[in-house]
């Protein structure tokens, strides 16, 4: 057996501790499922795409120690704090304009076109320094000491593909002809919430602690 199959214990932890974060609604989840109920399900998964490369990031400059000197930097997590606030609550305010012009899905077409989803995908997660502190926690407790550079390879690559995999799924059934049904018959409703929960995790990643 290969060296780094004898920490699949570790391996499995660090999905599951993942697979859980993903799975608790959030601005990611927000972004993909608006995106592909209200614009398209080639737009909710560049956003996917965005999150991946993201994901991806957090986990290299975590690996790097980079993540580490930020945590303690307070001035630069300060910072990268409410750049991440401030994108957030920018995102949701032009969801909520779109509401108030009265443009229904014209408007959640023009929000998804005018700021590419890749883009948006890619800075919802890469703003926000929580990530970083997140991935720092979960390899401190999931990873052993002694693991071999190959574990954190497989690592990457595993978390990349649950990534893909999950958002994937959120995407799909959000761009599924009854979800798509569902939200033009409640655009104005819909949209304003997802305005409103944007900006939400703005004010939470703002206000909040470490």
């Amino acid at each position: 057996m290969p060296p780094v199959f004898e920490f699949w214990p570790a391996l499995t932890t660090l999905a599951v501790l993942h697979l859980v974060a993903a799975m608790v609604p959030g601005p990611n989840t927000v972004v993909v499922s608006h995106l592909a109920a209200a614009h398209s399900r080639s737009a909710a998964f560049r956003a996917v795409a965005g999150i991946v490369a993201a994901t991806g990031t957090w986990i290299l400059v975590t690996l790097s120690g980079v993540a580490v000197v930020l945590h303690q930097a307070e001035g630069m997590f300060w910072l990268m704090r409410i750049a991440g606030a401030g994108y957030l609550f920018y995102t949701g305010i032009r969801l909520l304009a779109g509401v108030l012009r009265g443009g229904g899905a014209d408007a959640s077409a023009g929000w998804g076109a005018a700021i590419a989803p890749f883009r948006l995908g890619l800075l919802t997660n890469l703003l926000n320094p929580k990530s970083g502190v997140f991935w720092v926690s979960v390899f401190a407790v999931a990873v052993p000491t002694d693991a071999p550079a190959g574990f954190y390879a497989v690592a990457l690559m595993l978390i990349m593909v649950q990534t893909v995999l999950w958002y994937s799924t959120v995407a799909l059934v959000f761009s599924s002809g009854p979800a798509r049904r569902f939200y033009r018959q409640a655009t104005k409703a819909l949209q304003t919430v997802a305005g409103l929960a944007m900006i939400g995790f703005g004010i939470k990643l703002a206000v909040a602690g470490r």
